[in-house]
């Protein structure tokens, strides 16, 4: 449950038309007063499929999977959906249906002084790498694939092993139309996905890997048209979505746990690579990266949403047990963690688009500290700065969060916990408009009012209830 507190104008009590560009009011007049509104409408940090999203304000979610289990087999069937549709308005997007389906069969055998493990998994399923907790995305990938994984795991030594994990899928793109024309069909093709994996596991100090993936098409049911144009299928085969990075996790006595990954990616013509084969940085596909930080607006000729991106995610966390060198769960306990992720996009714009920027630079980062106080109650505190463009002044926010957490032990990890957050906002974040990332200022215009237009300001106060659980 998230209330968007603010105090503003009625929307009823509009002015006359901006008369700078002769546009119609989008503010209000009048005296202002509180408003209660549904928290992810004025917030700019509550969509997942965004690079301001802090995980702060996290939306209703629920999945659940059983699982038949035998040594060395594993079959499995998962339902997942989110917005809880009894509670009002009806979403039929949110997909409460089964998402996820596989086999996966494994076995050990011998080789010289080792003894390998090899598993074969074939289905639905979403392997994932380069995974970042505080943001819940992914800086190399996760893919939502129908396809299959050969993993190899091999245990050189006690202290050392070496896993290799390749995987081939499809992911379905476009969409069934039964009333289109003969010609035309079934407008659902196929996206490509093929990943591999080299990670080196040395004790519980050192986890270490290289990674490489990479998305196409070649189905010419998704672009049929023949005669040359910016989306045709000549121009879609020539799409792809490709990543290339590492990703280490150092743990140390007294030290703690640090995690950091990099990242470069290419894309080009993502517009072709619609549906969510590769979610990466808060993007679904290529489409979602070409979005997010390439400025396509489904006009080719503007932007091909083709480019690269250097990103980095890094995360350092340490408590006062581990410092301590004692076992953690001793009362009371304070655990710290800084963060922070960077996406540097240089964009290749065609020729004669009037696009106005090659580049965007993206960082945000964050801290915060928890204190368990009791087994059953704990509170954090947390700041984060999030800067859409560094190249271009008020694109962006902060916020501080605090929360008390109450929590038990009986299932799970179950806690239920009441948080506010106070935002503080760049004078050209809004909550719509043009991109990068709010509507344009026009200095003098009377749709201003303390550099930003009433009606898109984002809320200053969010009040969060929640409820989460895994077993």
């Amino acid at each position: 449950m998230a209330l968007g507190i603010s105090s503003r104008q009625n929307p009823d009590t509009s002015m006359p038309a901006d008369p700078v560009t002769g546009a119609p009011a989008v503010k209000f007049s009048g005296p202002s007063n509180t408003q209660v509104s549904y928290g992810p409408n004025r917030t700019v940090d509550a969509n997942y499929y965004s690079f301001a999203y802090t995980r702060l304000q996290e939306q209703d979610w629920a999945e659940f999977f059983i699982h038949a289990k035998k040594k060395h087999v594993d079959a499995a069937v998962g339902w997942m959906g989110y917005w809880f549709s009894a509670v009002g308005f009806r979403n039929y997007d949110s997909a409460w249906a089964p998402g996820l389906a596989y086999v996966a069969l494994d076995t050990d055998f011998k080789a010289a002084d080792v003894t390998p493990n090899i598993a074969f998994t074939m289905g639905a399923f979403w392997p994932k790498f380069g995974y970042f907790e505080k943001y819940d995305t992914f800086t190399l990938g996760r893919f939502r694939q129908l396809g299959e994984q050969l993993r190899l795991s091999v245990p050189v030594n006690p202290d050392l092993t070496v896993v290799a994990t390749h995987g081939f899928g499809t992911n379905r793109d476009g969409s069934f139309n039964p009333g289109a024309p003969a010609f035309y069909g079934a407008t659902t093709g196929l996206d490509l996905l093929t990943y591999a994996n080299l990670e080196v596991i040395y004790k519980n100090y050192l986890d270490a890997s290289i990674h490489y993936n990479t998305e196409w098409t070649a189905d010419p049911n998704l672009f049929p048209d023949t005669t040359p144009q910016p989306k045709s299928y000549t121009a879609a085969s020539q799409a792809h979505l490709t990543v290339l990075g590492a990703e280490a996790t150092v743990r140390l006595p007294q030290l703690g746990r640090l995690w950091i990954s990099p990242s470069l990616l290419s894309i080009r013509n993502g517009w072709a690579l619609a549906n969510a084969g590769t979610e990466v940085m808060h993007s679904l596909g290529g489409a979602g990266i070409a979005g997010n930080y390439f400025g396509f607006t489904n006009d080719p000729a503007t932007s091909s949403g083709s480019g690269s991106m250097l990103n980095l995610g890094f995360m350092y966390e340490n408590s006062l047990s581990g410092i301590q060198g004692m076992a953690p769960g001793g009362l009371p306990d304070v655990t710290v963690s800084v963060f922070g992720l960077l996406a540097d996009a240089s964009i290749n714009i065609p020729q004669g688009s009037s696009f106005p920027q090659s580049s965007i630079k993206q960082f945000k980062w964050g801290a915060d500290a928890t204190l368990q106080y009791l087994t059953w109650l704990g509170f954090m505190a947390r700041f984060d700065s999030v800067n859409y463009d560094l190249d271009h002044a008020g694109y962006l926010f902060i916020s501080g969060t605090v929360r008390a957490i109450v929590q038990s032990h009986f299932l799970s990890s179950e806690r239920i916990y009441i948080q506010y957050s106070r935002y503080k906002y760049g004078d050209k974040m809004t909550l719509g408009g043009t991109w990068p990332w709010g509507a344009p200022l026009i200095p003098g215009s009377q749709v201003l009012q303390q550099g930003a237009y009433v009606g898109l300001t984002p809320d200053e106060n969010v009040v969060k209830l929640q409820a989460d659980i895994a077993f």
